[in-house]
Protein backbone atom coordinates (compact mmCIF):
# COMPACT_ATOMS: atom_id res chain seq x y z
CA UNK A 1 0.00 0.00 0.00
CA UNK A 2 1.61 3.36 -1.63
CA UNK A 3 0.71 6.37 0.71
CA UNK A 4 2.68 9.19 -0.83
CA UNK A 5 1.54 12.19 -2.27
CA UNK A 6 2.50 13.68 -5.22
CA UNK A 7 2.75 17.31 -6.80
CA UNK A 8 2.99 18.79 -10.08
CA UNK A 9 4.52 22.12 -9.99
CA UNK A 10 5.03 22.41 -13.67
CA UNK A 11 1.63 21.37 -15.04
CA UNK A 12 2.19 18.85 -16.82
CA UNK A 13 0.92 15.98 -15.13
CA UNK A 14 3.77 13.95 -13.99
CA UNK A 15 4.55 14.34 -10.22
CA UNK A 16 7.59 16.25 -10.00
CA UNK A 17 7.78 15.93 -5.95
CA UNK A 18 6.77 12.48 -4.40
CA UNK A 19 6.30 12.50 0.21
CA UNK A 20 4.76 10.12 1.85
CA UNK A 21 3.49 10.53 4.99
CA UNK A 22 6.43 9.78 6.74
CA UNK A 23 8.62 12.47 5.45
CA UNK A 24 5.43 14.93 5.67
CA UNK A 25 5.48 13.94 9.77
CA UNK A 26 9.73 14.52 9.79
CA UNK A 27 9.28 18.26 7.77
CA UNK A 28 6.39 19.77 10.24
CA UNK A 29 8.55 18.11 13.20
CA UNK A 30 11.67 19.92 11.89
CA UNK A 31 9.77 23.18 11.60
CA UNK A 32 8.30 23.07 14.70
CA UNK A 33 11.40 22.32 16.59
CA UNK A 34 13.05 24.98 14.31
CA UNK A 35 10.53 27.61 15.56
CA UNK A 36 10.77 26.89 18.81
CA UNK A 37 14.65 26.97 19.25
CA UNK A 38 14.28 30.35 17.37
CA UNK A 39 11.64 31.14 20.08
CA UNK A 40 14.09 30.30 22.92
CA UNK A 41 17.04 31.93 21.80
CA UNK A 42 14.90 34.87 21.15
CA UNK A 43 13.60 35.15 25.20
CA UNK A 44 17.33 34.26 26.38
CA UNK A 45 18.64 37.46 24.02
CA UNK A 46 16.05 39.56 25.50
CA UNK A 47 17.03 38.17 29.46
CA UNK A 48 20.63 38.53 28.49
CA UNK A 49 20.19 42.35 27.55
CA UNK A 50 17.97 43.14 30.46
CA UNK A 51 20.88 41.48 32.71
CA UNK A 52 23.96 43.36 31.10
CA UNK A 53 21.49 46.53 31.56
CA UNK A 54 21.39 46.16 35.17
CA UNK A 55 25.09 45.24 35.55
CA UNK A 56 26.23 48.17 33.76
CA UNK A 57 24.37 49.95 36.95
CA UNK A 58 26.33 48.08 39.31
CA UNK A 59 29.86 49.08 40.92
CA UNK A 60 33.06 47.82 39.00
CA UNK A 61 34.19 45.32 40.38
CA UNK A 62 38.23 45.25 42.07
CA UNK A 63 40.70 42.77 40.47
CA UNK A 64 42.15 40.34 42.79
CA UNK A 65 45.79 41.84 42.11
CA UNK A 66 44.70 45.50 43.49
CA UNK A 67 42.96 43.85 46.52
CA UNK A 68 45.92 41.44 47.40
CA UNK A 69 48.63 44.99 47.11
CA UNK A 70 46.51 46.26 49.74
CA UNK A 71 46.77 43.91 51.68
CA UNK A 72 50.91 43.57 51.22
CA UNK A 73 50.73 47.39 52.33
CA UNK A 74 48.62 46.96 55.04
CA UNK A 75 50.39 43.99 56.86
CA UNK A 76 53.43 45.99 56.24
CA UNK A 77 52.71 48.62 57.77
CA UNK A 78 51.27 46.68 60.85
CA UNK A 79 55.15 44.93 61.06
CA UNK A 80 56.28 48.59 61.28
CA UNK A 81 53.86 49.78 63.66
CA UNK A 82 54.59 46.74 65.95
CA UNK A 83 58.53 47.52 65.40
CA UNK A 84 58.01 51.12 66.41
CA UNK A 85 55.25 50.01 69.52
CA UNK A 86 58.17 47.59 70.75
CA UNK A 87 60.96 50.38 70.65
CA UNK A 88 58.82 53.23 71.86
CA UNK A 89 58.25 50.47 75.36
CA UNK A 90 61.78 49.70 75.47
CA UNK A 91 62.46 53.29 75.68
CA UNK A 92 59.65 53.94 78.08
CA UNK A 93 61.24 50.93 80.21
CA UNK A 94 65.01 52.27 79.68
CA UNK A 95 63.80 55.84 81.08
CA UNK A 96 61.40 54.45 83.60
CA UNK A 97 63.64 52.31 85.87
CA UNK A 98 66.56 53.77 84.19
CA UNK A 99 68.53 51.07 82.51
Amino acid sequence: MKKEVGLDIDGDGKPDLSLDLKTLILVVGGIISITMTYSTLTKQIDLNKKEIEIAKQLPPAKSHEILEQKIIFLEDYIEKLEQNHDKRIDQLEKKVYKR
